[in-house]
């Protein structure tokens, strides 16, 4: 009778564990939705950004660099995305161009690099705490990488190799960042703009977005 009483605690945990996850997801997701919902004054602006800006992130996540830092490189893609959408406006009605140019204006450039980082920040305790002490480190607070490898006893080579996993794990809750709701803060919700999210992402050749969280 004891060892079904500690597997059904274990799986008790497990599905904790994975609520929290998806609570954290949800949340960051809403976070940017917010965010750029304030500064555009627009739904559709807002969630036509915000998708554009996760199709990009995660097709390109490939070319950030070892020397990069994951904050920065993500703030680059979001200014870019805003700007490529104020553009693509502007050439199908010529009347929004001014529109478009005081849009981009305001976002500072410090305001989209808060956004980002405080989403990444929520997103932490999702991951293995190794990985996220790391990239809490390298990425977000722009620590020395030789200070960081002489700390935690690893080779800088060594080091590489780790950050490299660990931004695959924090890669892999962006995916997953894809299938919450913006609009009714569900995991996997059948609504229509949760559908036309996980549409547009894998229309993007990127490879199927994961069915459900794994803790």
């Amino acid at each position: 009778m004891e060892p079904r009483t500690n597997m059904t605690t274990d799986l008790s945990l497990s599905e904790r564990r994975k609520r929290v996850i998806e609570a954290a997801l949800i949340e960051s997701h809403q976070d940017m939705f917010r965010f750029l919902k304030r500064k555009l004054r627009n739904d559709a602006d807002a969630k036509d950004v915000l998708q554009e800006f996760y199709v990009k992130a995660l097709t390109r996540f490939d070319d950030l660099k070892d020397e990069d830092r994951l904050r920065g490189w993500l703030s680059q893609i979001l200014r870019s995305t805003i700007a490529d959408h104020f553009r693509a406006k502007t050439r199908t009605d010529k009347a929004l161009g001014t529109y478009a140019a005081e849009a981009v204006l305001l976002f500072d450039e410090d305001e989209i690099d808060f956004v980002i980082c405080a989403c990444l920040y929520k997103m932490l305790p999702t991951l293995n705490p190794a990985y996220a002490d790391l990239i809490w480190r390298a990425d977000l607070i722009g620590e020395d990488r030789t200070a960081i490898a002489h700390d935690l006893g690893l080779s800088e080579n060594a080091l590489r190799v780790k950050l490299h996993r660990a931004r695959k794990a924090m890669r892999e809750r962006l995916e997953q960042t894809c299938l919450t709701c913006i609009e009714h803060g569900y995991f996997q919700c059948a609504c229509p703009g949760a559908d036309d999210m996980r549409k547009r992402v894998q229309s993007a050749a990127l490879p199927e977005l994961p069915s459900k969280v794994a803790p």
